[in-house]
């Protein structure tokens, strides 16, 4: 529909009155626009062909949240929709959003689901939030370690006991520091 407006009031007229140069600098300033192609017959077919840009993460500066892709473009803000979005990471931290696609990649697929938040953390390492409300302090080099030494401590535990942890410290290769939460007295 984005892309249609373009067209719709040159219905009907000549191909030759529509001003392509002018729809190729609108679709160019739209960031959700990765790549495009506009091919014209001269006869009385255009034809547009869009790739559009896919957001990988929410990058929080602190007072938006904004999406962006895997090169680290900023696609747009989404404070307004962002149940559409709840399924990605939200990054925060200096440099974040130039470290997110190598923390993505070396994230493994069974846990990207389970993330809610991941924080860069004086630009060396990340600390994440997961969905269960959990903080897990990674390692700084081995981080596919530190995430195979949770999946293995997770395994090892019931759901009630994972609900009276409130952060696990990874960051030592093969070893598990557990912070339960904090029993509030009647």
């Amino acid at each position: 529909e984005k892309i249609e407006k373009y067209f719709t009031k040159y219905y009907g007229n000549s191909i030759f009155l529509i001003p392509i140069k002018e729809i190729t600098k609108n679709l160019h300033q739209d960031k959700w626009i990765k790549d495009f192609t506009i091919k014209n017959d001269y006869k009385n077919t255009i034809n547009v062909n869009i790739v559009e840009s896919i957001p990988i993460g929410i990058y929080f500066n602190g007072e938006d949240k904004l999406l962006f892709d895997k090169n680290g473009e900023i696609i747009d803000s989404i404070n307004s929709n962002y149940n559409l979005y709840f399924h990605l990471i939200i990054f925060e931290g200096n440099n974040s959003l130039f470290n997110a696609n190598t923390f993505l990649n070396s994230l493994p697929l069974l846990f990207q689901n389970e993330i809610k938040k991941a924080m860069f953390i004086n630009n060396r390492r990340w600390d994440i939030k997961l969905r269960n409300g959990i903080n897990i302090k990674l390692s700084e080099n081995n981080i596919l370690d530190s995430f195979n030494n949770y999946d293995k401590f997770y395994k090892s535990v019931s759901n009630q006991e994972l609900k009276e942890i409130e952060m696990i410290d990874l960051r030592i290769l093969k070893q598990v520091i557990i912070k339960f939460k904090v029993q509030k007295n009647d």
